[in-house]
């Protein structure tokens, strides 16, 4: 009996590939669960927030044009597509012991942090109306969030600011009703903010990026299944920073830095800086350094971001369902392509 011949590794490799493109193909399918479309050109806040002066960023770069979501083995894989290609990081130093923004940033993009709000149930008074630290935005009642995923440049990192900052907020809310606290009330105090940001907040660690787009996976033991077109959606899009302000105690010479008041989010304020978004109103309610924000049809992204900052609606992709009678009265959804009519 003639002996068959063995395939080559060549030939291997190309029959991995066709395999795992076929699965792609099988696991995403021809069209999304939903698709969420942002007007091009509102890359501005409230219409007069401005760039930093940095060569990395400028109009375009943090103007989303949609946010489309597929199903996949285990989850959903969501996607989202800018105006300008995503800046990748680079092998340029950024600290005096030689860490480069490479190191900072392994996902593949570091000038920017994505927000996707989740109201599964769509019932006023159920979930939250707060959005995470340094957003500076509220939910309208009716699109409270039960989810919120944070595609952020440091996942990890990002993780640990909103820990600080809950259990910062938690404790004192509970010194405030109770008073003091002692070991085993702190203990529970952590234990449950530990809990709450494991059942609410996801991080996407499997990201890809290519070019304008950057997609990320969420498993379905998260969201408690493949994402919904009956479910609202909330997203935004701030400023990224890479690392967390450390304050110096003044014993040992240094100055002591303000309390950290966003999750790695870029800040806002008057005139032009490299540093930070310019634009920033002067006196009034703290500014939102949102950039771009995703709309139902009738609700103005100026004006959700400007000085009245009317609560933020969230935008329900199956314009069959009925609207929420807070989210922009009944042409709310309108008929855009792919079931949804956000605007920015």
């Amino acid at each position: 009996m003639p002996l068959l011949p063995v395939p080559s590794r060549r030939c291997l490799s190309l029959l991995l590939l066709v395999v795992l493109a076929s699965a792609c193909r099988g696991t995403r399918g021809a069209t999304p669960l939903f698709s969420l479309e942002d007007p091009r050109g509102d890359d501005h806040g409230d219409g007069e927030l401005r760039y930093p002066l940095r060569e990395d960023l400028g109009p375009g770069a943090m103007d989303l044009l949609s946010l489309r979501a597929w199903p996949e083995s285990g989850g959903t894989r969501f996607e989202a597509i800018f105006a300008r290609p995503i800046a990748s990081p680079t092998a340029r130093t950024v600290d005096g012991v030689g860490t480069t923004l490479v190191d900072q940033a392994r996902l593949g993009f570091y000038t920017f942090n994505l927000d996707v709000y989740v109201d599964q149930d769509r019932r006023e008074g159920s979930g939250s109306t707060d959005t995470l630290p340094g957003r500076r935005l509220v939910l309208a009642p009716g699109s409270a969030w039960e989810k919120a995923l944070l595609l952020s440049p440091r996942p990890l990192e990002a993780r640990d600011s909103l820990r600080a900052l809950w259990r910062e907020a938690a404790l004192a809310e509970a010194q405030r009703t109770e008073g003091s606290l002692g070991g085993p009330a702190l203990k529970a105090l952590e234990a449950e903010v530990e809990r709450r940001i494991d059942t609410s907040v996801f991080f996407p660690t499997r990201v890809n990026v290519t070019g304008a787009r950057v997609s990320f996976f969420v498993p379905e033991s998260f969201l408690g299944g493949p994402a919904s077109a009956s479910w609202g959606y909330a997203v935004a899009v701030t400023g990224a920073v890479l690392t967390r302000r450390v304050s110096m105690p003044a014993f040992l010479g240094g100055v002591t830095a303000p309390p950290e008041q966003g999750v790695l989010v870029l800040g806002i304020g008057p005139g032009v800086s490299h540093e930070r978004f310019g634009g920033g109103r002067v006196g009034g309610a703290p500014q939102s350094p949102v950039v771009d924000l995703v709309v139902p049809e009738g609700v103005r992204q100026e004006d959700v971001l400007g000085p009245q900052a009317p609560p933020w609606p969230a935008v329900v992709p199956d314009a069959s369902l009925p609207q929420a009678p807070d989210a922009g009265g009944a042409a709310g959804q309108g008929e855009a392509p792919g079931g949804a009519a956000p605007r920015g």
